[in-house]
């Protein structure tokens, strides 16, 4: 199972021909080193962890592909399929794309959509309690009711068995409830 995935610093540079793309990897073991190559997708993994996965800007020829493992880095040449030169590594509109479909890309264009579609609701408290409440099953909405109610909006709790059997009470990281104060 791969562990979540995690982008590495890289560069690149391309001639008419290539693109040489650098990821730096410290110390990366190359039996561990996996290259996926398509004509418009590069995916590299080492182990578990996912160092680039993106669209690429331009076609390439995945036969073609090259590279070397090195002690800080990783070299991967790409072949073009034509001598266009290309704005940048990513086809961006692509991983935008990509991001709305939630097919996972991992380059930040995907991560801070999602940011910002977290952020949006979370600045709507009660949305974000509604939508939790409509989604859990009837013991998770009475150990809700009752855990708020007690509390006085200060505990939240969705596991009935632990909250039916006593009164919830907010409790301070010292240990003190809101009387002792």
């Amino acid at each position: 199972m791969a562990s979540s995935s995690q982008v590495v610093k890289l560069e690149y540079y391309q001639t008419d021909s290539n693109v040489v793309i650098n990821l730096f990897e410290k110390n990366a073991d190359e039996s561990k080193i996996a290259v996926e190559c398509e004509p418009k997708r590069l995916k590299v993994t080492h182990g578990d962890k996912i160092l680039l996965n993106t669209s690429l800007n331009g076609e390439v020829v995945p036969e073609d592909l090259c590279y070397s493992v090195k002690p800080r880095k990783i070299e991967i040449s790409l072949k073009k399929k034509d001598g266009r030169f290309w704005d940048s590594l990513e086809d961006k509109r692509k991983d935008e794309m990509d991001a709305k479909k939630k097919i996972p890309t991992d380059r930040w264009g995907a991560v801070v959509k999602e940011i910002e579609e977290d952020e949006a609701e979370a600045k709507d408290v009660d949305g974000v309690l509604k939508k939790m409440f409509n989604n859990c099953d009837d013991d998770a909405k009475k150990a809700m009711m009752k855990s708020w109610s007690e509390s006085g909006g200060k505990v939240l709790s969705m596991n009935w068995d632990e909250v039916k059997q006593k009164k919830c009470e907010y409790k301070s990281k010292d240990g003190k409830d809101d009387d002792d104060e």
